[in-house]
C-alpha cells in the first residue's frame, strides 16, 4: 500500500473554535470510497461546533490516496464549499470526478451522525438526481481481465487521425450505449463482457439497454460505469478507473470534442480514443466506415464485411432506382417534433433525417429557405408553419414525438399525431392524404439506418419499390447480427395506422 499522497488541512477562516470556547465542539472521523487503485478510501477528520441548536462545521482535513489533478482536486473544492455554504444539499458535483463528489458528501454525513447529529435536520442531501440507479451496482473488483498484447496496429479513425492501439483490447468505452449495436455483430455476447463504461444519452440508453439484455448477457452494469452523463463532458475519473484499453465516440455528437479535451490525460493512462461518424455527412456510407474501423479494433474483419455487405446490398437497391435525380420527386417536410402548439426543428438535406429523405428521393421543402445557412444552423432552424402551408408538401416525416426505440413492451407507444391540430393543416395534402408519418428518432444514427431509408423510398415511389419489403429486411438484418430481435423497437407509425386503431377503439 502506498503512503497518502495528500494531507489537505481547511479551516474556517470566519469562525474560531477559541471564539465559542462555550460551545460543544465536535470532532470525529468517517470515510468513504474513493476510486484510487489501491481502493483505499477517503478518510475525513471533521471539526464541528454546536451553537445555538445549530452545528457548524470548522475544520475539514482529508487523507485520500486519489489523483492530484482529479480527485485530490474535487476533494479540495467540495471541503471548500462545506466551507461557504454549510449544506450539503448545495455541493455541487465536480465535473470529471462524480465519484469522488459523491464520497466527500457521504463522509461529511457519516461524520454527522457519529457525532449524533441527524444530517438530514442539517441539509444533508446527497445529489443522486443525474446518477443513474444501475451505476450503484458497479464493482471495479468485477473488471474484465486484461490481455497480454500479442502486436501493435495503427488504427485510421473516422476522422483520419492515426492511433495506435495494442490488439488484442480487453476493454472498451462508448460514448453513448447505441454504439454497442455496432459492436454485437462483431462479439456477440462478449461485445457487453468486455465493456467497462458507456455515456448516458438523451433516451436514458444506460437503463434501457440494462433491461433489454442483462437478461441475455447477464448482468453486465457490475462492470460498466456511466463516464458521462447526457452531452455532458467526461468523467475524467471514472474513465481513469475502469481503463479501458480505447474509448469510441461517435463524432457526430458532442461527446467527441469532450474526448479530445481530455486525450493527453487517457493517453497517459494508456486509454486511447477511436472516433466513428454516424451518421455522418455520407450517411449511405458512414456506418460501412465505422464497422471497417471496429472491425481492425476488434480483430473482425470477416464478420465486419458480413454487415457492410448487406447494408451496401440495401442502399443499391435505392440507387438503382436513381431516385437524387428524379424529376417527379414528392415534397417532404419533416419535423422533430408533433406537437399542434410546439413547432420543432427541421433538417435539411445536408444533415440528419434530411439526408436520409434525399436518399429515399423526397424534396426536401427546407432545403431552399435554408439553402444558404451553415449545416449546423440548417439542420437545426425552425421552419415558419405559413411556409409549410404554402409549400402544401405530399408527405410528413416526424421523429422523436414518442420515440419507440428500445421499446421493448407488448403494447407500443403510439404517436398521437397532434400536429394534425394545427391551424390550417387538416387541410395539408399529407395529412389528408394520410401521408404522416413518424420514425424512430435514433434510429437516423444507429446500424440500422438503412431502413428508414429504404421505408421512405417505398411510401414516396410504391410502384418502383413492389415487392420490396423494409419490415422483412430489418428482421433479417436482426436475425443475421442482433442477439433479439426486431421487435425492441416501434420503428415506424403512421396516420393510417392510427385512424384505424382510433377505430377498434371506439367499437368497444
Amino acid at each position: 500500500m502506498k503512503n497518502f499522497k495528500s494531507l489537505i488541512a481547511i479551516s474556517f477562516a470566519v469562525l474560531s473554535l477559541g471564539a465559542f470556547a462555550a460551545d460543544k465542539v465536535y470532532e470525529t472521523t468517517a470515510e468513504a470510497k474513493g476510486y484510487n487503485e489501491e481502493g483505499i478510501p477517503i478518510v475525513l477528520t471533521v471539526k464541528a461546533i454546536k451553537k445555538d441548536g445549530k452545528v457548524v462545521v470548522t475544520d475539514i482535513v482529508a487523507k485520500h490516496q486519489e489523483t492530484d489533478k482529479v480527485g485530490g482536486a474535487a476533494i479540495e473544492q467540495l471541503i471548500e464549499e462545506v466551507k461557504t455554504k454549510q449544506n450539503y444539499n448545495k455541493l455541487d458535483s465536480v465535473a470529471g470526478a462524480t465519484v469522488t463528489s459523491k464520497a466527500i458528501v457521504e463522509a461529511v454525513a457519516n461524520a454527522l451522525e457519529k457525532m449524533g447529529v441527524d444530517p438530514i435536520k442539517y441539509a444533508y442531501k446527497p445529489d443522486i438526481s443525474k446518477t443513474d440507479n444501475l451505476n450503484a451496482k458497479l464493482d471495479l473488483k468485477k473488471l474484465p481481465k486484461k490481455k497480454d498484447i500479442k502486436e501493435t496496429v495503427i488504427i485510421t479513425d473516422a476522422k483520419g487521425r492515426k492511433v495506435e492501439i495494442g490488439l488484442p483490447i480487453s476493454t472498451y468505452a462508448i460514448s453513448t450505449m447505441d454504439v454497442i449495436d455496432y459492436i454485437i455483430p462483431l462479439k456477440g455476447k462478449e461485445a457487453f463482457n468486455m465493456l467497462v463504461g458507456s455515456g448516458q444519452d438523451g433516451g436514458h440508453g444506460l437503463n434501457k439497454y440494462a433491461k433489454l439484455y442483462t437478461p441475455v448477457v447477464g448482468n453486465y452494469m457490475e462492470h460498466t460505469a456511466q463516464i458521462s452523463e447526457h452531452a455532458s463532458p467526461f468523467d475524467l475519473e471514472m474513465l481513469l478507473a475502469v481503463k479501458p484499453d480505447v474509448l469510441i465516440v461517435n463524432s457526430a455528437m458532442a461527446a467527441h470534442k469532450y474526448a479530445l479535451e481530455i486525450e493527453d490525460q487517457l493517453a497517459e493512462a494508456g486509454i486511447k480514443i477511436i472516433l466513428i461518424d454516424v451518421p455522418g455527412k455520407d450517411s449511405e456510407k458512414s456506418v460501412q466506415q465505422a464497422m471497417r474501423i471496429l472491425g481492425d479494433v476488434f480483430q473482425e474483419k470477416e464478420k465486419a464485411n458480413e454487415v457492410i455487405n448487406f447494408i451496401d446490398k440495401q442502399y443499391s437497391i435505392m440507387n438503382s432506382k436513381n431516385l437524387k435525380t428524379r424529376k417527379d420527386k414528392p415534397t417532404v417536410y419533416y419535423e422533430k417534433s408533433g406537437y399542434s402548439e410546439v413547432f420543432g426543428p427541421t433538417a435539411t438535406s445536408k444533415s440528419g433525417w434530411g439526408i436520409i429523405i434525399n436518399i429515399a428521393g423526397g424534396k426536401n421543402i427546407a432545403d431552399e429557405l435554408l439553402a444558404d445557412k451553415p449545416v449546423s444552423k440548417g439542420g437545426g432552424n425552425t421552419i415558419d408553419p405559413e411556409y409549410v402551408l404554402k409549400n402544401n408538401p405530399d408527405f410528413i416525416i416526424l421523429s422523436g414525438v414518442n420515440d419507440g426505440w428500445l421499446d421493448s413492451s407488448k403494447e407500443k407507444k403510439k404517436c398521437q399525431f397532434d400536429i394534425v391540430n394545427r391551424n390550417g393543416w387538416k387541410d395539408l395534402k399529407a395529412i389528408k392524404n394520410r401521408n404522416l408519418y413518424e420514425f424512430a428518432h435514433s434510429t437516423s444514427r444507429s446500424i440500422y439506418g438503412f431502413y428508414p431509408a429504404l421505408k421512405m423510398a417505398t411510401i414516396f415511389y410504391p410502384k418502383e419499390f413492389k415487392g420490396v419489403n423494409p419490415e422483412a429486411v430489418l428482421d433479417e438484418f436482426f436475425d443475421k447480427f442482433m442477439l433479439l430481435d426486431s421487435s425492441i423497437s416501434t420503428w415506424m407509425y403512421n396516420l393510417e395506422d392510427y385512424d384505424k386503431a382510433e377505430m377498434n377503439k371506439n367499437k368497444k
